[in-house]
């Protein structure tokens, strides 16, 4: 009887610690206290102030950057796999870390828009749906919003 009552114990035990594991098997999803992975930035982005999930490709053919005079503008396209609302929640926890500032967000059509204001920049991050060969478009556009300031060399007329 000791063994059967030890036995009752130890399953009990296993019960609880697979319980609190978090991997719960009901189709609420996992509990409110269970580690929920994320999207990571990608370590060198092509705009280093521009975070792009590992795993999104830019393609080229359909993107263009260019700075004049201290001014931005970038049209960038990504490709990946992640569904879009990690991808949101990604650009909601990465864009601050960058000092930018979430002003809108808007789900329409089943597209995600977000826009972002740092200093005099501004930037729009629209994930839509991909393809047949990746699931998700993420469009990172950027530009500056003020006056266009024109550095003046030194000993130049004007100054």
């Amino acid at each position: 009887m000791k063994l059967t009552w030890m036995t009752a114990i130890v399953l009990a035990g296993l019960a609880a610690l697979a319980g609190c594991s978090g991997q719960g098997g009901g189709s609420e999803g996992p509990g409110p206290t269970a580690v929920r992975p994320g999207l990571v930035p990608r370590s060198a982005p092509p705009i280093g102030d521009l975070p792009i999930p590992i795993g999104f490709k830019l393609d080229e053919n359909k993107s263009l950057d260019f700075v004049v005079a201290g001014s931005r503008f970038a049209n960038h396209k990504y490709k990946g796999d992640a569904d879009k609302l990690s991808v949101k929640r990604f650009y909601e926890r990465q864009m601050p870390v960058n000092r930018w500032t979430l002003t809108t967000a808007m789900f329409v059509g089943g597209d995600i828009n977000m826009d972002f204001e740092k200093e005099m920049e501004r930037c729009r991050i629209t994930v839509k749906e991909g393809n047949w060969f990746h699931k998700t478009d993420i469009f990172v556009r950027l530009w500056t919003s003020g006056p266009v300031q024109i550095p003046v060399p030194p000993g130049s007329p004007g100054q």
